[in-house]
């Protein structure tokens, strides 16, 4: 296998490795948001390292074509899944009234001493990670039907755009929490809007990746001799 295939294919090690980190590793010390976000920013630079690597070693392939983009949603979709729930098991402990005007999910993570229940807030909103996923599910079916029928649909720079803001957004919300763990009146509501940013920007991509090959998309549904 080719080098530059090697280092596409790491991120689908580096994208578990990241979820068991934000999930497993304790709250305290911020240590799960430290592992977490530089196992992702790891991520992120094998995406620009692959490319530069094949360029410069002309090792251009297939293999790599493919590889490419599903690694990349694999990773960032497996760690926004992630981050939908509580980070450590724990999450941001807030009280009822905070909970109500969040746009995160809120869990149950413990019991505090006076028998109340402690609520603990995910990273992310559900919504919007939910509309990723689903341009990600459609643009994957849409690359399936064309590829068996032999017809190849061309990239956007929309969908660099898109990946780009998606890596950045995934890792200064982990790294807000890092650096300035306890403050979540703010960090949850910039961590929100960031990833409704992502999202809006995905569906203008797909937007643009369907009209721009609309008259490759038609011909799919030609009726076969």
């Amino acid at each position: 296998m080719l080098l530059a295939d090697r280092i596409t294919l790491a991120r689908l090690a580096l994208a578990p490795i990241a979820v068991a980190a934000y999930l497993l590793l304790p709250v305290g010390g911020q240590a799960c948001f430290w592992a977490a976000g530089w196992i992702c920013g790891a991520a992120e630079f094998t995406d620009w390292l692959d490319g530069k690597v094949a360029r410069a070693r002309g090792e251009v392939s297939d293999f790599g074509k493919l590889a490419d983009p599903f690694c990349d949603v694999f990773y960032r979709m497996l760690v926004y899944l992630a981050l939908l729930l509580p980070a450590g098991g724990v999450g941001f402990v807030v009280q009822a009234d905070q909970a109500a005007g969040l746009q995160q999910s809120v869990f149950v993570v413990g019991v505090g001493a006076d028998g109340q229940a402690v609520l603990g807030a995910a990273l992310m909103p559900w919504l919007p990670v939910v509309l990723m996923v689903m341009r990600e599910i459609v643009q994957g079916a849409i690359r399936a039907m064309c590829a068996a029928r032999g017809l190849v649909l061309a990239a956007r720079w929309s969908g660099k755009a898109k990946a780009w803001v998606q890596g950045v957004v995934l890792i200064t919300s982990l790294g807000w929490p890092a650096v300035c763990f306890g403050r979540q009146d703010w960090m949850l509501e910039v961590a929100a809007w960031g990833c409704w940013a992502a999202a809006l920007l995905s569906l203008a991509s797909l937007a643009e990746y369907l009209w721009i090959n609309r008259t490759i998309l038609g011909s799919l549904a030609q009726r076969q001799g």
